[in-house]
């Protein structure tokens, strides 16, 4: 036997969490008839009689629960709902049933996430869409600053983030740090993710608290088919982050000879120079990279013909 039942054995209240948590459909029915529990009623860590049947996945428990008026909105010790505990299980028939039942789809738990950004973090497509089409608020921030589509973008995942959009996030808040969901997604090589972004109409140009862009990320990162999308969208090719770096300065001390190339292309003023008084020429010479000197000296030259 567990703790409740060593615990609470002759406490009705009690009795009655332990027969929704083992899902015991025929005594929750008879505590309801008898009306001598509270439906939503707690144990000493927050948890209502929904709560242990949503995270030991009882449906029917749930469903009978939500028909007798359980409250769908009741947070246990950390935060958690009966809707946030069933995104976590990826049970979208529960997810669902709380949804129709009228759960309020934006309540936060201790870390700021609501059951839309737990299901866009866990990769639960089905969910994300059931919460989108019931109205969930996309550009709740949690505790870091992260929306949905941040976490979205961040982990690559794609389908999710076209929802996302789709469904009307806004593509430019930043988190606490200053990214952007387009920074996260160029920073981490995600083209799919930055071409709906771009499409989107998402800021190219937004820096982060160090003063870095998206193309300066993926520039510093090397991802060439991210900087030519950037560049065909318009992003600013001259940003200076915070010491006074562009992303011609870091493509060319990271080596990345084909987008020093993209960036002259582009347009990239060569002549910049960061806090030190140095150009990306300076900087390629000094570290001995001869290609990338080449590079650079011809497209200042081609530029002051």
């Amino acid at each position: 036997m567990d703790f409740l039942s060593n615990l609470f054995s002759k406490d009705k209240t009690h009795e009655f969490l332990e027969a929704c948590r083992l899902g015991l459909v025929e005594n929750v029915e008879k505590f309801l008839k008898s009306n001598k529990v509270d439906i939503n009623s707690q144990d000493e860590y927050g948890n209502t009689a929904l709560i242990f049947a949503t995270n030991m996945e009882h449906r029917n428990v749930v469903e009978l629960l939500i028909e007798n008026g359980a409250n769908l909105n009741i947070q246990e010790g950390d935060g958690d709902t009966a809707l946030i505990s069933a995104t976590k299980l990826g049970r979208g028939d529960i997810v669902e049933l709380l949804i129709k039942g009228g759960a309020d789809l934006n309540i936060q738990d201790k870390n700021g996430e609501t059951a839309l950004k737990i299901a866009v973090k866990l990769g639960y497509k089905d969910i994300v869409e059931l919460l989108i089409e019931d109205g969930a608020d996309l550009d709740v921030q949690d505790k870091n600053g992260k929306t949905a589509l941040i976490s979205a973008a961040g982990r690559g995942h794609t389908d999710i983030a076209e929802s996302l959009i789709k469904g009307g996030a806004d593509l430019n808040v930043q988190d606490k740090n200053g990214n952007t969901a387009l920074n996260d997604a160029a920073k981490k090589g995600h083209k799919g993710i930055v071409e709906l972004l771009i499409e989107g109409g998402a800021d190219l140009n937004i820096q982060d608290k160090n003063g870095n862009t998206a193309l300066i990320y993926a520039a510093d990162m090397g991802h060439e088919d991210i900087v030519e999308l950037l560049i065909k969208g318009g992003s600013d090719l001259n940003i200076q982050d915070h010491n006074g770096e562009t992303a011609l300065m870091f493509s060319t001390q990271t080596g990345h000879k084909d987008i020093v190339e993209l960036l002259i292309k582009g347009g990239a003023n060569l002549n910049i120079q960061e806090e030190n008084g140095d150009t990306a020429l300076e900087i390629a010479a000094k570290m001995g990279l001869k290609d990338i000197v080449e590079l650079l000296t011809k497209g200042g030259v081609s530029s002051g013909s």
